[in-house]
């Protein structure tokens, strides 16, 4: 399954503000319109305890966020579940999915022996991606929200809102407390931050590590028949090869959008934020912007993109990229085995992840920009408290690391049913891929491993390529932190940076409106945004 991550910048609809706000029922008092004991108070997350399962053929690293690779699966997988973890009661939950809706529960058999996994039956409300928004805000302004329910994007107020509707799992996940639950301590402490509010742990996360991280794809097989085996080391070699890979009359253009965010890693600007003489400084701001912004247009000028670079959709563009309309595409690293599943078996298909050059040719003038580590936050619903154990034994046993029978079963299905082993490598067949997708990898996960089933040489180009991104990755550095004017206002003001920024690529603005613009943003909200992340950057630094 492929996670697309929502935009750190989705905001509910009006109706889920307001729901929110009443459910909430909190004065306004304190920093950011928040009441002071709201405000990024620090809490005991719950110690990382790694899951001592299979040994990978590829170690990662938990200090830089390189993931576990592995050739193939267990053989005899081990069963890391003594008992069902349910209490017998069936259980309501709110998931979104990014895949077609799976059939019901009356004619899908992996969900049916889910349920029986699990010991309660799991009532899944599986909400396509693009209506999760209007179904988040609805069930909340109705005050209808489920046992276990995703939140993902901006939320309005989040932190009031969690603190009314959600329960405090503190006391069961703080520091040793976690031992309980295995496997929710095997998710990284990092990927835990964003679980913290009002000096509580108020959620559990959906851990993606690196995978959320961007990178240039390129289509290794076909460039090779192109001669073509040495990667661009500066922006104008980038753009010489972009040129000589496309031949609009064969309808073949290198990318299918605007490269933007690649080209601002080239010139090394920063991953959101950065820290500068003590202070915040948003990437905007960064002088090399105006450059980066230059280049760009340079690109769109020489049509090297997709005609419909502007308005494409992000299915448009992989299909273009596996049909091979596409050489290079800018994705995540979690969409990797999505390509290998869309391209057509039998046929030749090999991408690799391309370092990202130096804009002028020095290497390390270049960065790339470390995803957030964590999708989201499931919370229990706060009068739900007395069947907090029962719930967290569930979501640890959806979080079972790879190797073990749980994971096989969560991910794969049933063999003979929804897979056949290659091996010992799980393939699925049409019914799995119908039936699997429940939504519930929304609630939890264990930590991705690198892996494609049966395919080493991918797995190999996977893990080679997140290893390379590490080594030169930069983080965000307020990533945990909470702003209310961003969670109110973000969205609208970075907005019209997007807009901005989109009528300079396409030649309606000039590129000295972007100074008027940043100072736009900055009036707006964008100094009240970065004087409330830096009181909470304080807040933390002291606790």
């Amino acid at each position: 399954m492929t996670s697309t991550p929502l935009s750190r910048r989705t905001v509910l609809t009006a109706g889920a503000a307001a729901g929110i706000a009443l459910s909430a029922g909190c004065s306004n008092e304190g920093r950011g319109g928040i009441p002071v004991e709201f405000a990024n108070a620090p809490v005991q997350l719950p110690e990382f305890i790694p899951y001592a399962g299979a040994e990978p053929d590829l170690p990662g690293d938990p200090e830089t966020g390189l993931m576990d690779g592995y050739f193939s699966f267990p053989s005899a997988p081990d069963s890391a579940v003594s008992e069902p973890p349910g209490d017998g009661d069936a259980v309501t939950s709110l998931v979104r999915t990014d895949s077609p809706v799976p059939p019901s529960l009356s004619r899908n058999a992996f969900w049916q022996e889910l349920n029986h996994r699990l010991g309660s039956d799991i009532r899944l409300n599986i909400v396509p991606a693009p209506d999760w928004e209007q179904k988040f805000a609805t069930t909340v302004a109705g005050d209808v929200l489920p046992e276990l329910f995703l939140i993902a994007g901006n939320t309005p107020l989040l932190p009031q809102f969690l603190d009314s509707a959600a329960a405090d799992l503190t006391p069961h996940l703080s520091g040793s407390a976690a031992r309980d639950y295995p496997f929710l301590a095997n998710i990284p402490t990092d990927t835990w931050r964003e679980t913290a509010y009002n000096g509580k742990i108020m959620g559990i996360p959906i851990p993606r590590g690196v995978m959320s991280s961007q990178i240039l794809y390129k289509r290794t097989d076909l460039l090779e028949q192109l001669g073509i085996t040495e990667d661009p080391q500066s922006f104008e070699e980038f753009l010489e090869l972009c040129t000589e890979l496309t031949r609009p009359q064969e309808n073949i253009w290198a990318l299918g959008a605007v490269p933007l965010d690649l080209i601002r890693q080239m010139l090394g600007i920063s991953n959101a934020w950065r820290e500068k003489d003590g202070e915040l400084l948003r990437n905007f701001e960064e002088p090399e912007q105006e450059e980066a912004l230059a280049a760009a247009r340079r690109m769109v000028e020489a049509g090297v993109l997709s005609p419909d670079a502007f308005s494409s959709q992000a299915n448009d563009r992989k299909n273009w990229f596996v049909s091979g309309r596409n050489y290079l595409m800018m994705d995540t690293f979690s969409a990797w085995p999505n390509f290998e599943q869309m391209h057509s078996m039998g046929e030749e298909f090999v991408m690799e992840a391309m370092r990202t050059p130096g804009f002028d040719g020095d290497a390390g003038q270049a960065c790339a920009w470390l995803g957030n580590p964590t999708y989201g936050v499931s919370a229990i619903r706060k009068d739900a408290e007395d069947r907090i154990p029962a719930l967290l034994r569930m979501l640890n046993y959806l979080a079972a690391p790879f190797g073990t029978e749980e994971y096989l079963f969560r991910v794969y299905g049933q063999e003979g049913v929804h897979y056949e082993l290659a091996g010992s490598d799980p393939v699925l067949n049409d019914r799995g891929r119908s039936e699997t997708p429940l939504g519930f990898r929304y609630l939890t996960d264990a930590p991705w491993p690198i892996y494609v089933p049966g395919n080493t040489g991918s797995t190999q180009r996977w893990y080679d390529g997140q290893k390379m991104v590490v080594d030169y990755g930069v983080s965000n550095p307020v990533l945990g932190l909470y702003s209310e004017t961003d969670t109110r206002e973000g969205a609208t003001i970075e907005g019209r940076v997007n807009d901005l920024t989109n009528d300079i690529l396409q030649g309606r603005k000039p590129l000295s409106a972007w100074a008027d613009g940043i100072t736009a943003w900055r009036n707006a909200g964008g100094d009240q945004i970065r004087a409330e992340l830096e009181q909470a950057r304080a807040d933390r630094a002291d606790a």
